[in-house]
């Protein structure tokens, strides 16, 4: 049977959508859809604008939860709830690393100032397996 951290990687391995969560100036959390980009392991990384709301919570307070998997409900597949700490990018090797044509419609090209990556170290995952209510935990030491 896999480890913990194989199961949490094999759930992410493919972009799709997920719910980030960050805090607001005022201390409410705030809740929107990113779309994490396909990665063998940490950190997890989305793009989005410079300019965006999301930016702005994260550069005033880094901690950030993320929700994914799960999308075919009402089955009870796998899904993850991650706490994490994020950091904004505009590293061009980072850009570059993470572009994808399809944002042309966003942004002017993988130089845009305004396309930025967001990346998520996290420090506590749990993984709810198919049928279980209780998670397995994995936690950075």
């Amino acid at each position: 049977m896999p480890d913990i951290k194989q199961k949490i990687v094999q759930t992410i391995k493919n972009s799709q959508p997920a719910l980030l969560a960050t805090i607001t100036p005022q201390g409410k959390p705030w809740v929107r859809y990113v779309t994490l980009r396909d990665k063998e392991d940490f950190p997890l990384a989305f793009c989005t604008d410079l300019r965006s709301r999301k930016v702005r919570d994260i550069q005033a307070n880094p901690e950030v939860h993320i929700t994914c998997g799960n999308l075919k409900p009402p089955d009870d597949s796998v899904y993850l709830q991650i706490e994490g700490q994020a950091s904004v990018s505009q590293d061009p090797e980072i850009k570059a690393s993470y572009w994808n044509e399809e944002w042309l419609r966003y942004f002017k090209g993988k130089d845009d100032p305004n396309y930025v990556i967001v990346e998520v170290a996290p420090y506590r995952i749990e993984y709810y397996g198919s049928g279980s209510f209780k998670p397995e935990i994995w936690k950075n030491k």
